[in-house]
C-alpha cells in the first residue's frame, strides 16, 4: 500500500509539472519591449526577476485567475544573467535569461522546477513531504510558542516524507522553518 501512494503521488507531481510546462510564453522581444505571459495562474502566485547575485529586481502577485501578461523592457538593465521565478502553489519554476548587447535571450532549455515541501497536520500528527529530484536533503525546525522545539534533516530519495507525534497537549500556534536547495520555506499552523 505505501509503495501504490508513493507512485501515485510521483504520478501526480510529473502530470503536474507536464500541465505547466507549456504555460510560460515569453513573446521575442520587439524594440526592446518583452512580453511575458502566463497561463493557468491563480490570485496569489508571485512572479520575479531576479540577478544572479540572487537580489531580486521586481516583484509582482498575480491579481487574478487565468492568464496574465506583463510587458517589459529588459535593455534597461545590464549585460549579464537573470532569472524569471513563478512562484506558485507547490512548486518555483526558473528561466534563467541572459541579456548581451541589448538582446534578451531566455534559456528555456535551462528551465528547472523546484517542489516546494507539503505540510499538513492530522490527529495530532505532521505530515511533512516534498519532491526532491536533486535529491537535496530537507532541513526542519518546528517551534513552539517561539522556541525551538525540534530539528530534523530528511535525506536519501527523490520523496522525502515524515510523520512527527505531536503532544495532544501542547495546544496552540506552532511555525515550521524548512530549507533544501540554497531556498527556505516556512509555514505557520496551530493546534486545537
Amino acid at each position: 500500500m505505501k509503495t501504490i501512494k508513493t507512485i501515485l503521488l510521483v504520478v501526480m507531481l510529473l502530470t503536474t509539472v507536464t500541465n505547466y510546462a507549456s504555460e510560460k510564453v515569453i513573446d521575442a522581444p520587439v524594440k526592446g519591449i518583452t512580453i511575458l505571459r502566463f497561463s493557468n495562474v491563480k490570485k496569489g502566485h508571485q512572479y520575479k526577476i531576479i540577478d544572479d547575485k540572487g537580489v531580486v529586481l521586481y516583484s509582482e502577485k498575480i491579481k487574478r485567475n487565468g492568464a496574465f501578461a506583463k510587458r517589459f523592457d529588459f535593455t534597461a538593465l545590464n549585460d549579464g544573467s537573470y532569472s524569471l521565478e513563478l512562484d506558485k502553489d507547490f512548486e518555483i519554476i526558473v528561466t534563467p535569461f541572459i541579456i548581451q548587447a541589448n538582446n534578451v535571450v531566455f534559456l528555456e532549455k535551462n528551465e528547472k522546477v523546484i517542489f516546494k515541501p507539503v505540510v499538513r497536520t492530522e490527529n495530532n500528527q505532521l505530515l511533512i513531504s516534498q519532491m526532491s529530484l536533486e535529491e537535496q536533503p530537507l532541513k526542519i525546525e518546528l517551534y513552539y510558542n517561539g522556541e525551538r522545539i525540534f530539528k530534523d534533516e530528511l535525506v536519501g530519495n527523490k520523496i522525502l516524507k515524515k510523520i512527527y507525534k505531536l503532544s495532544a497537549q501542547e495546544k496552540g500556534d506552532y511555525f515550521l522553518s524548512m530549507s533544501s536547495g540554497g531556498r527556505s520555506f516556512v509555514k505557520s499552523f496551530e493546534m486545537l
